[in-house]
């Protein structure tokens, strides 16, 4: 089984800046925790200009999912995201400029493939991994997760990759994870 790295198209110079509301963590965000927020849709301020798109994937830090990804997914049957409602408004008007849901995946595996990936070492000294390989044994059958050992990344099989390219996603970017690379 192929896997690919699934975001957004970056460097994404059209997305808007977000700032993340203090109630979002980020750290728990990606390790999958379920977060408390007083109050749903979650808003995040924007500072928009003429050139802003929005797109499919949103990034700031923590992935948001239009209402297409979602339905798409939920239609797919991927049942371990938490999604929560988030307002995208304009910073100075207070409007809501479009609505998305944060999507917390709640599985994170530890599925490094140790004999084929490469590990280098930093300049303090310390051990890394340059290039990743998946241990297909180790997924448990899921679909789409977060790689353990690099929590940023959320991982989809192929079948889930050919699923979703046949939809007129925007700003949709399937890195396949042999393409993954870190300099240090």
């Amino acid at each position: 089984m192929e896997y690919y790295i699934f975001d957004e198209v970056s460097p994404n110079r059209y997305a808007p800046f977000l700032e993340l509301p203090d109630e979002i963590d980020l750290i728990e965000s990606i390790m999958g925790k379920k977060p408390q927020f007083d109050y749903l849709p979650i808003e995040m301020e924007a500072e928009i200009d003429e050139d802003v798109v929005f797109t499919d994937i949103i990034n700031p830090g923590v992935p948001l999912f239009s209402h297409k990804m979602k339905t798409a997914l939920d239609g797919l049957g991927v049942t371990n995201i938490d999604y929560y409602p988030v307002n995208i408004i304009d910073e100075d008007s207070k409007d809501v400029l479009a609505e998305y849901f944060l999507a917390i995946v709640t599985d994170i595996i530890p599925c490094l493939n140790i004999e084929k990936s490469v590990f280098k070492d930093s300049a303090l000294g310390q051990a890394f991994i340059s290039k990743f390989f998946i241990d297909e044994k180790k997924t448990k059958n899921l679909n789409l997760f977060r790689f353990h050992n690099i929590p940023g990344l959320m991982i989809i099989n192929e079948e889930l990759k050919d699923k979703l390219s046949k939809i007129n996603f925007e700003g949709i970017s399937f890195k396949h994870t042999d393409e993954y690379y870190r300099k240090g």
